[in-house]
């Protein structure tokens, strides 16, 4: 056995442990559970449903507004910092995802600066049970502190996965919600190529974050394990996931060109 595959052994037990502390401090937090369970009002009826998740790479940028304009009619899934790019204007995601703790803190702002842009109708907002004091509404609120060793949990009315991936949170809430069919846009995939800069919107700050090659690399190679094993539960689930984003680097899922959807 090689010193990498003890390190992996001694990282599973740790982890493992932490999970049955993580799923402890779950049960015993009554006010945390009752936000989580009132997810499951959120489910579909599957026949058939279908979704796309929109990430923000750069590729985004290349697809045409017409096929923009298509995706707008679906039921679809917004991420991140997708609002400061130019298609918003033509779409407003059913659906707004954000997980970084930034959101509930130097950047607890961008609910507001995202509703402001829906008008009277919100998107349902996907995050962290602890944004609930500023998002103030209706949403999915998830508890995901459970790390993945072998397997992802998608029951988002319970102690979840973290997943670390804004795109893997978003696919673990669709399959959750009910739909069949997920399909990724603009999860290009590929930030540890450009030192993080590169997306549909523009990213001053990141360009002058400084991030480093081995850090990409780390979360990188821990995010995509993640999106394995979300293809292993999309599947145990009878749930089809297609990556249309050209050139993206992310395997987990088929591969194809959004060129070649058919509506």
């Amino acid at each position: 056995m090689s010193k990498f595959d003890i390190k992996d052994k001694i990282d599973s037990f740790i982890y493992r442990a932490f999970n049955v502390a993580s799923d402890t401090l779950f049960l015993t937090n009554n006010g945390a559970r009752r936000i989580i369970d009132k997810n499951n009002q959120f489910k579909i009826r599957r026949n058939g449903s279908r979704c796309f998740i929109i990430g923000t790479g750069p590729s985004l940028k290349n697809i045409p507004d017409d096929f923009v304009r298509l995706i707008s009619k679906e039921v679809s899934f917004g991420v991140n910092f997708l609002y400061k790019s130019p298609i918003f204007e033509l779409i407003k995601p059913d659906y707004y995802v954000l997980m970084d703790d930034l959101f509930w803190g130097d950047y607890s702002s961008v609910f507001s600066e995202v509703s402001a842009l829906y008008g009277e109708s919100d998107p349902i907002f996907v995050t962290d049970y602890r944004a609930k004091d500023i998002v103030n509404k209706d949403a999915i609120y998830l508890h995901a502190k459970h790390y993945p060793v072998d397997k992802v949990r998608v029951d988002i009315s319970k102690n979840s996965s973290a997943l670390m991936n804004v795109v893997s949170y978003s696919i673990a809430t669709a399959i959750f919600l009910g739909f069949e069919e997920i399909y990724l846009v603009g999860c290009d995939y590929n930030a540890f190529c450009t030192g993080g800069v590169g997306h549909c919107y523009d990213d001053k700050e990141l360009k002058e974050s400084g991030l480093s090659l081995a850090y990409f690399l780390k979360f990188y190679h821990i995010t995509t394990q993640f999106h394995y094993l979300l293809s292993a539960e999309a599947k145990k689930n009878g749930v089809k996931i297609v990556n249309l984003t050209d050139g993206s680097l992310l395997d987990a899922y088929p591969r194809a060109s959004y060129k070649d959807f058919e509506w």
